[in-house]
């Protein structure tokens, strides 16, 4: 009885493992000039940075929504944003905000620094609304030059990782991501039920 015991609740307890990681893998989505809409902007590459339509002005604000991405429970979800030029430090200020279903929510500004690449992070992880928003497609957009300073901004992609997600992207445009290799929560089951049978295999036979 007591080996069936400890049998059950190791099985019990990988199957709650099971619940609880089938719904959440890691997924990056990514949206660059491959995937534009006629209202997107973001550049072809670096070469065309400082080009017409995509180094934009204050007047050109524009935004982008990112493809669904099923799941709940998810441990972390992250939007990156690549741009180019954002002299922060002098005083541009490009605002991004997303959509939490009812209303416009800003996250903060673009960071960065003259004539240069560079990824903005803001993390979603904490926000009620969040996910729901993510399982529909994330609506982001942005408020080139609030100050209307004159200031121009070129974006290159933004991705939105859930779960760490399963690419690695540089900010520089035209450069492919790179895949992440993530085991699958089935995978880390079965090793683990394996492990856990063979435990209780050489329980078995030291007692015998």
């Amino acid at each position: 009885m007591k080996k069936q015991s400890i049998a059950s609740t190791i099985l019990g307890a990988l199957a709650l493992f099971v619940t609880s990681t089938s719904s959440a893998v890691p997924i990056t989505d990514v949206q660059e000039y491959i995937n534009n809409t006629a209202t997107e902007y973001f550049v072809v590459d670096d070469d065309a940075k400082y080009n017409s339509p995509y180094y934009r002005w204050s007047y050109e604000d524009w935004g982008w929504v990112h493809d669904g991405i099923a799941g709940s429970g998810f441990s972390s979800i992250v939007l990156e944003i690549s741009a180019f030029d954002v002299d922060y430090s002098s005083g541009e200020l490009d605002m991004i905000d997303v959509f939490d279903g009812a209303s416009w929510v800003s996250l903060g500004y673009l960071a960065g620094s003259s004539d240069i690449w560079d990824f903005t992070t803001f993390d979603l992880t904490g926000y009620s609304w969040a996910e729901a928003q993510v399982n529909a497609g994330l609506q982001v957009r942005m408020d080139i030059d609030t100050l209307e300073e004159g200031w121009l901004v070129t974006l290159g992609r933004a991705t939105l990782s859930v779960d760490g997600g399963d690419l690695v992207c540089v900010p520089t445009p035209g450069v492919p991501c790179e895949t992440v290799d993530v085991p699958e929560p089935t995978s880390v089951v079965l090793l683990s039920l394996g492990l856990a049978g063979l435990g209780l295999s050489r329980r078995r036979r030291v007692r015998n």
